[in-house]
């Protein structure tokens, strides 16, 4: 299956939590949690359609005005989700400036904060009005459903960090459509753009019958039905999916949370921020240690793995940690590199 998000960890191993995943095919991306930005371009940064904070310490959040001032002339709503208080949160970090000169800017920001009840708050801030909070209609989370498109979604489930929730997410795929470039280039229909709305199709279960104006290599566009061009040009599969954990203290609870919402992972991002020679320091800082975060991912099935958050006390052993993780996730497993 080629892959459907492309990722990369912003600041490395070592650096402040921020995962870059961009939408292949698409112009634009997601981030999850927000620190330290910028090593992405600006070109990078607007792409992004939807950040996603596991929770409001520093070095999960100093990023966010920096993402704000590269947005500020960017028409396209930004949304931001969180635990409970991110909105009150980010409405204070507005606040904090004056913007009596930008009142005909057009950014708006939506913070919709997960819900165990599934009925989120939410607030809207626009530049427009000085960014003052304004309500919004309440963001409904069932089971953990924070945001859907019609490609991909993200799921969110709270790990225990110390006496604070902090989340985990998962980004899913909702179904995988894979072309056959042969059979594209026999037909003699070219690639292009029209292939995108082919697939969005598929993902929405459209009936077999609907009609497509198909273009040609040489001559006019055809018409085609979906479910007859769909047989001989694609197939389905499951989607791809990548799990994001960070800032788990190591309990049982949290273990069994991260399995589930790991479970069968192409990628695993986790925290592994302390040695196993360490594990005392893990558990008083409520972190995971790196031989725990492997077996996770050994643990889940997942695919690959990548780890992060890693605490800067073995910075003369750069390599310690990622050694000791995938030593725990098995040997021969698949690594990605940060």
């Amino acid at each position: 299956m080629r892959s459907s998000f492309f990722v990369r960890l912003v600041n490395g191993p070592f650096g402040d939590p921020a995962l870059y995943a961009r939408v292949a095919h698409r112009r634009e991306a997601l981030l999850f949690d927000c620190g330290d930005l910028h090593a992405l371009s600006a070109r990078d940064l607007l792409k992004i359609q939807a950040v996603f904070v596991s929770h409001a310490h520093i070095d999960h959040l100093i990023g966010f005005d920096h993402l704000l001032r590269t947005f500020l002339y960017r028409p396209q709503p930004l949304l931001v989700y969180g635990p409970p208080g991110t909105a009150e949160r980010i409405a204070h970090r507005l606040a904090g400036y004056t913007w009596n000169l930008i009142h005909g800017y057009p950014l708006s920001i939506e913070v919709r904060e997960w819900a165990p009840d599934g009925h989120g708050r939410a607030l809207r801030f626009r530049a427009a009005r000085g960014f003052a909070a304004e309500p919004a209609p309440p963001h409904a989370c069932p089971a953990g459903l924070l945001h859907e498109t019609s490609r991909y979604q993200v799921h969110a489930a709270p790990l225990e960090h110390g006496d604070i929730d902090c989340l985990a997410f998962v980004l899913e795929e909702k179904l995988h459509v894979a072309i056959h470039r042969d059979a594209l280039e026999r037909l003699g229909h070219p690639p292009g753009a029209w292939l995108a709305d082919f697939k969005d199709l598929l993902r929405a279960a459209a009936p077999a019958d609907t009609p497509l104006s198909v273009p040609r290599t040489a001559g006019a566009p055809v018409r085609r039905s979906l479910g007859e061009l769909a047989k001989q040009i694609a197939h389905c599969e499951p989607g791809m999916k990548i799990a994001y954990v960070t800032d788990a203290s190591p309990t049982a609870a949290n273990a069994e949370t991260i399995l589930k919402l790991a479970a069968d992972a192409d990628l695993l991002v986790i925290e592994a921020t302390f040695a196993e020679a360490d594990r005392r320091l893990a558990q008083e800082r409520n972190h995971l240690s790196a031989a725990l975060a492997g077996q996770l991912a050994r643990r889940a099935g997942a695919r690959k793995l990548l780890v992060f958050h890693h605490s800067p006390r073995y910075q003369n052993q750069p390599q310690r940690l990622r050694e000791e993780a995938f030593s725990a996730f098995g040997a021969g497993r698949n690594d990605a590199q940060p």
